[in-house]
């Protein structure tokens, strides 16, 4: 892992590129903090505007950064991370900004929405700097995020003054131009003096050859006071509003400041530094690596489990066949009863799912073989989620085609529904891996954001 903080051999291009967007940085933090979380000065109303606006500007500052540096788009391909999922989430980030900004979040699952769309942007980053442990989202989906929300910022979290306050080393070739630039300085002062005391003594003639003339003519006179006149107006109304607003607003715009720095140098080693690392904290080659000792469960282990397992499902849906048979699972004579049985079977598929996902986890990183690897334990996997994909549908069919078909639909339900859908998709696409090499951890996130993108745009 990589854990210095320090510019190391960067050009003084590098050098002036990081110190500008560190800089920058500042006003990100704060822009976010004032605006997009506390909606200050702008009402809630208008929140989703300022979320929009926060959300183009640290698009634009990322990508600005990341080319700046020469960390292009063809430089991430070559480094052998995908080019397309940064895109993909810059266009989820808008779509979830735009609509918060048009008709504003949800109310009954707003925090899953402001979290949502957060993740997405530290994702999108992640995906931006080539930060992925793999080079692209997948299976180390929670190391990936723990790295996102916790190891690059704050192993970077001084990354950020010694990027403002380091200076380049001088070569020999370079003294040359140093002297040609202190010459230049020296100018610049020389005739800015000139030219500031040029300008004194003009205005004082001129306000001498004015009193000379005003005695001679009235009407120069009267011009004079005139023109006095709407001097001393305008520099009362100045005078004023900085005694009224000014030092007011300034106060408040430092104390806002203040507390937005610790957020702008979260953002900033985030973004500065996984550029300035340009690769993961911990590939996913040396992650296998440490985990190797770990391989020792045989193949026999998978039997066990994966044969009770399967047991237990076919039971379950063995009695659920039997109450939809008999109408308890069906029909519901109340609102109430349906949505606690609809409530109740969402939750046990989320349980059921996870505990699949858990055992096909548990058998990369603890099994001597991967359940795919052999044709048995491949076989003994699909069974395992053909049950998880028919409890999918069964929970479906009661939450959409029975529970929101009878009773329509509301935000929670359609959040709901979001989640059998992407639970229904990942079992075909894992039980698709176990016969065919594709990345179906990264299809399915990217489905997962896709799909969520989307469904926010609905009015409901």
């Amino acid at each position: 892992m990589n854990k210095d903080v320090t510019v190391g051999n960067m050009s003084g291009r590098e050098i002036a590129v990081f110190r500008i967007s560190a800089f920058f940085s500042y006003f990100i933090g704060y822009i976010y903090l004032k605006y997009t979380i506390f909606s200050y000065d702008i009402g809630f109303k208008n929140r989703g505007f300022a979320i929009a606006g926060f959300a183009i500007l640290f698009i634009i500052w990322t990508e600005v950064f990341a080319y700046s540096a020469g960390f292009s788009y063809k430089k991430l391909k070559e480094s052998g991370n995908s080019i397309v999922e940064p895109l993909i989430y810059i266009a989820c980030i808008l779509l979830q900004s735009f609509s918060i900004a048009i008709q504003g979040a949800h109310s009954d699952w707003k925090i899953y929405q402001f979290l949502f769309w957060h993740f997405t942007i530290i994702y999108y980053v992640l995906a931006r700097t080539g930060s992925f442990a793999a080079g692209k989202s997948g299976l180390f989906f929670l190391f990936d995020s723990f790295q996102g929300l916790f190891t690059i910022p704050l192993s970077n979290i001084f990354f950020r003054i010694i990027s403002i306050f380091k200076k380049q080393e001088k070569k020999k070739d370079q003294k040359k131009d140093s002297v040609i630039i202190s010459r230049i300085k020296n100018i610049s002062v020389r005739t800015v003096v000139i030219l500031f005391i040029s300008v004194l003594i003009a205005f004082l003639v001129c306000a001498y050859a004015f009193m000379l003339l005003a005695n001679t003519s009235s009407t120069f006179e009267h011009l004079g006071n005139m023109f006095a006149f709407d001097i001393d107006r305008i520099t009362g109304i100045f005078i004023m509003y900085l005694g009224r607003n000014f030092f007011r607003e300034f106060r408040d715009n430092l104390m806002w400041f203040i507390a937005s720095v610790p957020i702008s140098c979260w953002l900033f080693g985030l973004v500065g530094g996984g550029l300035r690392n340009r690769k993961p904290l911990c590939s996913d080659k040396e992650i296998e690596e440490k985990m190797q000792p770990l391989h020792q469960l045989p193949k026999l282990s998978a039997y066990i489990i994966i044969i009770s397992v399967c047991l237990i499902y076919a039971l379950f849906f063995a009695s659920t066949v039997y109450d939809f048979t008999n109408h308890k699972g069906l029909f519901a004579e109340t609102a109430h009863e349906a949505s606690v049985r609809a409530v109740g079977s969402f939750w046990s598929l989320i349980k059921v799912v996870l505990l699949n996902f858990l055992i096909v986890a548990g058998s990369c990183f603890f099994s001597k073989k991967s359940l795919w690897d052999e044709k048995t334990t491949r076989i003994l996997a699909t069974v395992l989620f053909i049950f998880a994909f028919a409890f999918a549908m069964l929970a479906a069919y009661n939450l959409c085609g029975v529970y929101i078909a009878l009773y329509g639909f509301t935000p929670r339900r359609i959040l709901s529904s979001w989640v059998v859908f992407n639970v229904i998709i990942w079992c075909v696409l894992l039980i698709i891996r176990f016969y065919k090499k594709i990345p179906s951890a990264q299809y399915g996130i990217i489905l997962a954001a896709v799909s969520f993108s989307v469904v926010v745009c609905g009015r409901f």
